[in-house]
């Protein structure tokens, strides 16, 4: 093998026996070889969330194929052909480095490069989120005082003996969505990191710990897994709930939280609901989440949707008068999620239209959001555009009859999605494609047994689904 082309033609063979179709469409059929120089080898793919999740994930086994290719051990490194765009996968190990790179914000450009002994492990830490822009009602003031005491204790380093909150341990915040859960965790990691930078955080979404535990799992590093999530100073996993039924989750959650909780470390979890309202949680799980202190926030009150209405419209330098600030505090009463919508969807309308903002455009700018429905031609093109993104295939290729496997696997993803994200019919989404029923249900059918099988498949899709619904 003279050519660079042969050599990663082989590798690619060798990758293609290793993994599934699936896997291998998805992640290494765009790798091309760029370069052999000595002991280090430069391979590119064709979007920069592919170079991001093959440089954590499967370097690894690109090194192994490339050894049994050429016959001796060589370095590899992951290019993307794809303009720098800073989506990050969280890292799932840790490395022997003395320095490591944390993404803190899902949309820096450039990770930041810190001190092992003060990072705050965590794909979507949002600094902007603190308890000083966390808006303060009744139905919330609770829970807002649990994490600040929280925030206050886990930021001392000498712990002060006399603000004992080892009741506050676990703290279990609980809520519908869209009620600021997120928020306080982000306020109580944000103010730490601020108060004592070297304490160790880890903020988790309950799938992620999930995914990750899997990896492990997989790749045979329990041990690195479990070491990694029990250093921790403060552990926060974000919508605990969804560990209930998956047995080895929950195994693996019993002995991490035990092993904080006898060390002093602080828990903090967030669940859509009580714990007692979580089916199919083992009983010792229960047991333990409810030693600590339970803390509900309820949908804001009248008062609080205003106070949140005159505060999103200060921030995007917009003046609405109290009458139409009334009428919206009426109309929106879910969550603060649907009141931000709204308040950046009439700013838009108002702005590229000319209009003032008076009642009837609020009426009418809002509409969709109350009746619950999203038009849709509006969902269809964006979980179009995003699969598009995610997978770098032209939405002009999704939507035409191109037959490539890679063409066809994102075209399958976006049925299977926009099929649980609408209510959208398998005969009008043969409409939208322009295929038979029978191809539709089939491709439904395809990416539902691919997610239930391939748990790293099922991350991509359920990221983007969650990235839709948000």
């Amino acid at each position: 093998m003279d050519t660079l082309k042969d050599i990663g033609s082989a590798v690619l063979e060798q990758l293609k026996q290793k993994f599934t179709p699936t896997i291998y469409e998805l992640w290494f059929k765009s790798l091309q070889l760029v370069s052999l120089d000595g002991d280090v080898a430069v391979f590119s793919t064709d979007s920069n969330f592919k170079q991001d999740l093959i440089s954590k994930r499967h370097v690894g086994s690109i090194r192994d194929a490339l050894r049994e290719v050429v016959g001796f051990d060589v370095k590899v490194i992951i290019e993307s052909r794809e303009g720098s765009e800073g989506f990050h996968i969280p890292e799932i190990e840790d490395k022997p480095e003395e320095k490591k790179t944390v993404p803190l914000l899902p949309d820096d450009p450039e990770p930041k490069t810190i001190d092992p002994e003060s990072a705050i492990e965590s794909s979507s830490i949002v600094d902007e989120y603190t308890f000083e822009n966390f808006i303060e009602g009744e139905s919330n003031r609770f829970a807002l005082a649990a994490c600040r005491a929280v925030a206050l204790y886990s930021s001392s380093p000498d712990k002060n003996d006399e603000m004992d909150v080892s009741t506050y341990n676990p703290l279990f915040i609980y809520g519908p969505s869209g009620v600021g859960k997120t928020h306080l965790l982000f306020a109580v990691t944000n103010e730490i990191k601020r108060k004592n930078p070297k304490c160790k955080i880890v903020y988790k979404k309950s799938e992620e710990f999930t995914n990750e535990l899997i990896a492990s799992l997989q790749n045979g590093t329990q041990d690195r897994f479990r070491q990694h999530y029990r250093n921790a100073d403060v552990l926060l996993i974000d919508d605990v709930q969804f560990i209930a039924g998956k047995e080895s989750t929950q195994e693996e959650f019993f002995h991490t939280f035990s092993a904080l909780y006898e060390n002093g470390k602080q828990i903090i979890l967030t669940s859509d609901r009580p714990p007692k309202d979580i089916k199919t949680l083992e009983d010792r799980l229960l047991t333990r989440f409810i030693w600590g202190l339970l803390a509900d926030i309820q949908p804001p009150s009248f008062e609080l949707r205003t106070a949140i209405i005159n505060k999103k419209a200060e921030n995007l330098k917009i003046s609405i008068p109290s009458e139409v600030v009334e009428y919206l505090a009426t109309k929106l009463q879910n969550n603060i999620r649907q009141i931000e919508g709204s308040i950046k969807r009439i700013a838009a309308i108002s702005l590229l239209t000319g209009s003032p903002i008076t009642t009837d455009l609020c009426r009418r700018a809002i509409s969709d959001i109350l009746s619950g429905n999203e038009p849709v031609d509006v969902t269809v093109d964006r979980i179009i555009t995003l699969v598009s993104k995610r997978l770098n295939i032209p939405v002009e290729d999704i939507r035409a009859k191109r037959r490539t496997a890679n063409v066809v696997n994102a075209r399958h993803i976006c049925i299977y999605m926009i099929r649980q994200l609408s209510d959208v019919s398998f005969n009008t989404l043969g409409e939208i494609f322009e295929r038979d029923h029978a191809t539709i249900m089939a491709a439904f059918r395809k990416v539902e047994a691919a997610i239930a099988a391939d748990p790293e498949f099922a991350a991509l899709v359920n990221g983007m689904m969650d990235e839709i619904r948000n």
